[in-house]
């Protein structure tokens, strides 16, 4: 592996950085960290501490491999992570070094190639239009309804399509207007056919394929749901997936999920990060303030770190 380290004065390259496949080992056993938390609350509560031991350790010896050789050349608040391949899946902000997290020294921000980042960059912002609050409940996630209602009250001139209001007509319709698009609700990611992968609106599942016909101009979309981050890399390093589909839709920024989220952590890191984000500051720097507030509640990452911010940061 190598890295390429771009600022404003020069290019600096990496070569020999680490071994791909020792990494991508890692990566695996990262992953079966956080599928953990599929075995039940009783299972991580009684084994709390041993989690977030194995997770930091997984977690700093992906640091050591990748970052650590050159870390010290960054000297910027914010990083760009432009990722190659499986990377792609990498929680890079929440890597950690024996001491401190990344989110803790920088802001992250992601985008699926230095192309896409600069069409971001250079997209104008979407102004004097109203936000689009999407939510569908059920009974494996009723904390959306919650969620939505706390979105709401931040945006009092939002529009709002709750449960059966939010249909796929009037989903499509309402995406051409809004000035940013959250979207609560159930997503699957399919390996096996990525462009079908879905979210559950009130009258059946919207895939990432029906993303490219419909225009969504916007300047960030939240996809607060499991896994809506993942997408199948090509060999020419394309993504298909949510994160492809929405960029061609037109919106400048993104916050999806790489692994199955919890809804309370989830809803209070959206909660809290909109709130910082109405004070004007820059996507980056109210998503970071939000992870390290769920952490202080939610010491492990599967709770605080699950979403990447992609595009304009």
């Amino acid at each position: 592996m190598l890295a390429f380290i771009v600022s404003r004065r020069d290019v600096k390259v990496v070569r020999r950085l680490c071994s791909a496949s020792g990494v991508l080992k890692l990566q695996r056993r990262l992953g079966f960290q956080f599928e953990k938390f599929q075995l039940g609350r009783d299972y991580v509560a009684v084994h709390s501490e041993q989690l977030l031991d194995s997770v930091r350790h997984q977690l700093q010896e992906i640091y050591e491999q990748l970052l650590a050789p050159f870390i010290t050349e960054i000297r910027t608040p914010h990083i760009a992570v432009v990722p190659h391949g499986a990377l792609h899946f990498l929680p890079f902000h929440a890597l950690y070094d024996g001491e401190k997290y990344l989110i803790d020294k920088y802001e992250i921000s992601y985008a699926p190639s230095a192309s896409v980042l600069k069409y971001c960059l250079e997209k104008k912002d979407v102004p004097g239009k109203s936000p689009l609050l999407v939510g569908v409940a059920d009974e494996k996630a009723p904390l959306i309804g919650e969620e939505l209602s706390r979105l709401s009250r931040l945006f009092p001139n939002a529009e709002v399509l709750r449960d059966d209001q939010a249909d796929r007509a009037t989903f499509i319709e309402s995406c051409k207007v809004s000035s940013f698009l959250h979207i609560a609700t159930h997503a699957i990611f399919r390996r096996d056919n990525p462009m079908f992968s879905s979210f559950k609106l009130a009258d059946g599942w919207f895939t990432a394929l029906d993303l490219f016909s419909m225009v969504c101009q916007t300047n960030l979309v939240t996809l607060s749901g499991c896994q809506s981050g993942l997408s199948e890399v090509t060999g020419s390093d394309d993504l298909l997936g949510f994160m492809r589909g929405f960029l061609y839709a037109g919106a400048r920024s993104l916050l999806l999920s790489l692994w199955n989220v919890n809804d309370e952590s989830t809803a209070a890191l959206m909660v809290h990060f909109y709130q910082e984000w109405q004070k004007g500051i820059a996507k980056s720097i109210a998503f970071r303030s939000a992870m390290l507030a769920v952490r202080h509640e939610h010491p492990h990452p599967f709770y605080w770190a699950p979403f990447l911010l992609v595009g304009n940061p």
